[in-house]
């Protein structure tokens, strides 16, 4: 191992020994973990918070190793590279990255003083995005990306429907699909209409005051070419019949278990793909490099941030449990981190 200093045997973590729940999660000091193989040790400064989080804690995700205990929630991380595992060449110590932890592959999450990054899931920080901003990215801006582009293919003066348009994957949403060239449409609630229109879209839908379809059928009467659902959970009561025939439906997998899907013959029936997908391994680091490049080039905006401290992780994990979170919640690591350099970012108008 390749370390810049000698560092502390022992860091403070945000951990819990089972799957009971958000509120079940405490600080305690445990091991420093030690980079292997392809792998490095970041000195954390700000970490993202996402729906896969809460349901980490209470074992909804199926791909954790179940023995790894205590559990060390988190995905999204940003912060220094301080050490460097056997075969790491593309990053040195002192490096500023992004990354998604290695929580599925049993090396912890990022919810810690220091954690593991494996290198084929970083990237290299330009100077001009902060840590926060960085911290929103993995999850919810490679998801978005991997929904819309990879499996949705979406395409050039396509109109694309995303549902749930005010959260951190939907917001990423519809400037990637702005960026392909698409004309958007999104969902949100009453308050989050400004948000949408600052963010691109061309038909902001409150679907808490009018019904959904019928916006819609004025903006695309023949139905949309795509729809990315990033709620699911039964909150497009019928999405075939918003789809063109031959269209696509995307939907982020939410790994609820019992969760109430679409009808799959109502898709059938008018020659549409449905397809559910997450963020995918294999091209984790192709998405994260052209989000942070998008993101460095003003392409793109990270949506607005809500930050806490790292001992708020309980009360954090319970508002993205609970639904209707504006943009991310980010928290807070490293307490010297630049307040300045975290304030809130605002959805720049794209148009």
């Amino acid at each position: 191992m390749t370390a810049t200093a000698a560092l502390p045997s022992s860091m403070q973590a945000m951990a819990m020994d089972g799957f009971d729940g958000p509120e079940a999660i405490r600080r305690r000091s445990l091991p420093m973990p030690a980079p292997g193989a392809g792998e490095m040790l970041v000195r954390m400064a700000a970490v993202g918070v996402n729906p896969a989080d809460w349901k980490a804690c209470v074992g909804f995700l199926p791909f954790l190793p179940q023995g790894f205990l205590p559990l060390v929630p988190g995905f999204d991380g940003a912060g220094t590279v301080v050490a460097l595992g056997e075969g790491v060449d593309a990053f040195a110590p002192g490096d500023r990255i992004a990354f998604m932890s290695g929580l599925p592959l049993g090396r912890g999450g990022t919810w810690s003083d220091y954690a593991i990054a494996p290198a084929a899931h970083a990237v290299r920080l330009p100077e001009s995005l902060s840590f926060a901003a960085a911290a929103t990215i993995p999850v919810a801006g490679i998801s978005a990306r991997e929904a819309l582009l990879t499996q949705g293919k979406a395409r050039a003066g396509e109109r694309i429907l995303v549902n749930g348009g005010s959260g951190g994957t939907g917001l990423f949403a519809i400037q990637i699909a702005r960026a392909a060239g698409a004309m958007v449409a999104a969902t949100a609630g009453p308050d989050n209409q400004a948000l949408l229109r600052s963010a691109g879209v061309d038909c902001a839908i409150d679907y808490r005051g009018e019904p959904v379809s019928d916006r819609l059928a004025q903006w695309a009467p023949e139905g949309v070419d795509l729809i990315l659902d990033t709620v699911g959970q039964g909150s497009l009561c019928d999405p075939a019949s918003l789809i063109r025939p031959g269209g696509r439906y995307v939907a982020i997998e939410t790994m609820l278990p019992q969760e109430a899907l679409p009808d799959a013959g109502s898709f059938a029936a008018r020659g549409i793909t449905a397809i559910r997908a997450s963020a995918n391994f294999n091209r984790l680091k192709e998405h994260l490099a052209a989000l942070v490049a998008a993101i460095d080039d003003g392409a793109i905006t990270p949506p607005p941030l809500d930050i806490l401290p790292l001992a708020e992780a309980a009360a954090a994990l319970a508002r993205v449990r609970d639904g209707h979170v504006r943009g991310k919640i980010v928290l807070a690591v490293d307490p010297n981190l630049d307040r300045a350099a975290m304030a809130p970012a605002t959805c720049k108008d794209l148009v």
